[in-house]
């Protein structure tokens, strides 16, 4: 009997296991995880969340580090991560030591979350240093040349965001089964 490596399901011997279901579960973790890193997030917390999100249950941090054969370590720090996102939660089973956890399975409320998470931490912090740096570049008195072009070019940004903050605003409303309609799409599994 072996175990398979992300899945955690047992081989009882030949013709017992689908091995094509495990395959498509490794591939789908390996892919998200290399997908994470070029969306700027760290590989293994890519890993991570795809392992949650394809289990039928709950995984506890044991697991984990088992399927993904990671340290305790890495695998604490990531799931805080991800629950820092919000794009997992904690479960506490009666009678269980451990903890569990669970992602956020509905598509378009995890879809949602990342992007309200990435506006809050990369898109607001240059917001404000944009508005401030413009804001100082008006209360400078003065005619060097430079200074009316830097004006310029950073009331375009400042205005061109504004108008992609209010535009994300518009496209992801509180309910997600509201986006097909703004959009006037129809969209399957929100009918």
């Amino acid at each position: 009997m072996t175990a398979d490596r992300l899945t955690g399901t047992r081989d009882a011997g030949p013709g017992t296991r689908d091995p094509g279901l495990d395959d498509l579960r490794e591939r789908f973790v390996l892919h998200w995880g290399e997908m994470a890193s070029t969306w700027g997030i760290n590989r293994t917390m890519g890993q991570i969340h795809a392992l949650l999100y394809i289990s039928p249950e709950p995984l506890s941090a044991d697991d984990i580090v088992e399927r993904l054969k990671i340290s305790r370590g890495n695998a604490s720090m990531n799931l805080r991560a991800l629950e820092d996102w919000g794009v997992i939660q904690r479960v506490h089973y009666t009678g269980e030591r451990r903890e569990y956890f669970r992602p956020l399975t509905e598509v378009w409320e995890l879809f949602r979350t990342i992007v309200r998470e990435r506006k809050r931490r990369e898109f607001d912090p240059t917001m404000r240093s944009l508005r401030s740096f413009l804001s100082d570049a008006e209360s400078l008195e003065g005619d060097e040349p430079g200074l009316e072009v830097y004006r310029e070019r950073l009331a375009g940004l400042v205005s061109v965001l504004d108008v992609l903050e209010r535009a994300a605003e518009q496209l992801l409303p509180r309910d997600p089964h509201d986006l097909p309609k703004l959009l006037e799409v129809s969209v399957e599994g929100l009918d």
